[in-house]
């Protein structure tokens, strides 16, 4: 940043401030947004006011060159997911308001640095995704939705070109109802006839915004395309069925139906991640590969990272990993029988009879939980912590 003498702004009385005006020390001498009032407030900012100005370097120092530098100082994966989905809903937003800027590499910026968390630390990066859950955010929801595509691409084996088109997929499904996105998840009772014939045309054109900004990766826009069809030709846009819909596209499918379930809408609550996966099972045993649904269960065991428990000595704990046995997740105890946040997360064993998972609790029950989110997944805490 430089400073550059206010005086230059042309300033006049009853002027609303579009930036702050300082002095040459830094000292804020009348805020942004403030409206300059007397003669003698003028001939101050005048005399002795600056506002910052961006270098030519930092004007061609682009958002996701910024973005990049931000994360490369976050620690922290919230930190890091909270810029994601900050830059997700830059990116979804500009697509459709022309003109836009966003290309394709900047949609592929976002997955690979998706990729860089969950390749560092899978169990941590679903689990704050699960913690999170309950908001109906779209940006919160297309990154969830990536994070779980991308996770049964990895079990399926197929190559990384394609987990990284599949999680570019799920992550643009519903680029066609970004601005609409939160009055359709909460609108009460029957969606208004324009809502419905904008919900029936948003597979077709997301696939035009795409197409729009160079996005030609047949796996991606195949896999948008067709992501809400169903295996029994119930879906839309063209009810296909069955051999019809490839790999690529029942996994966004499955991806983006379990990430939407999770969230809660207007006629009912956010469903629980093991409700969720069986209602997909045996509800949506006609419409989703229920190969792909098994993959999923245990990919994600039965109480996935994130999940928030109650014990069988009345503490609530969050489980923070898998194991190889589905029902014994490593878990930790965050509230105290008598609702009290511990300081520090305790490690409890399942195999104990006062450590039992009694009960799975909706995530938004207890959002002081969040504020433990960076010590629930720390390394350190694994092995050392005795608990108590």
């Amino acid at each position: 940043m430089e400073l550059v003498a206010a005086s230059g702004l042309g300033l006049k009385i009853g002027d609303r401030l579009e930036v702050a005006i300082v002095d040459r020390s830094g000292q804020v001498l009348l805020q942004k947004g403030k409206v300059i009032g007397t003669e003698a407030v003028l001939d101050r900012l005048n005399e002795r006011g600056f506002f910052q100005r961006q270098t030519v370097e930092e004007e061609e120092l682009s958002d996701l060159d910024r973005l990049e530098e931000q994360l490369h100082r976050e620690s922290s994966t919230e930190g890091r997911l909270a810029l994601l989905v900050e830059q997700i809903e830059k990116l979804l937003r500009s697509l459709v308001r022309p003109p836009s800027g966003t290309t394709w590499a900047d949609l592929e910026s976002v997955v690979r640095w998706l990729d860089d968390l969950f390749v560092r630390d899978q169990d941590q990066f679903i689990g704050v995704q699960q913690l999170l859950a309950h908001s109906h955010t779209l940006s919160e929801r297309a990154l969830h939705a990536a994070a779980v595509a991308k996770l049964l691409a990895v079990a399926e084996g197929l190559p990384r070109e394609v987990q990284t088109s599949l999680a570019a997929a799920a992550l643009t499904v519903d680029v066609a109802v970004v601005e609409d996105h939160d009055d359709l998840a909460l609108h009460p009772g029957d969606l208004l006839d324009h809502h419905k014939q904008m919900v029936a045309d948003h597979p077709v054109r997301a696939v035009e915004l795409l197409e729009h900004i160079g996005v030609h990766d047949p796996v991606w826009m195949q896999a948008v395309a067709m992501h809400h069809e169903r295996l029994d030709g119930s879906g839309y846009p063209k009810g296909l069925a069955g051999p019809q819909i490839p790999v690529g596209a029942r996994i966004v499918a499955l991806a983006d139906a379990f990430t939407a379930m999770m969230r809660p809408r207007a006629d009912r609550p956010a469903y629980l991640a093991k409700d969720a996966l069986r209602e997909l099972f045996v509800g949506g045993a006609a419409k989703f590969d229920a190969r792909l649904v098994q993959v999923l269960v245990k990919q994600l065991g039965v109480y996935p990272p994130g999940t928030v428990v109650k014990l069988a000595n009345g503490e609530i704990g969050v489980c923070v990993r898998r194991t190889n046995d589905a029902r014994k997740p490593v878990l930790r105890a965050v509230i105290d029988p008598s609702g009290q946040l511990y300081a520090t997360p305790k490690r409890r064993d399942v195999d104990e009879t006062a450590s039992k998972i009694v009960e799975v609790l909706p995530s938004d029950r207890h959002r002081n939980i969040r504020s433990l989110i960076v010590q629930l997944w720390k390394k350190d805490l694994e092995l050392t912590e005795s608990g108590g």
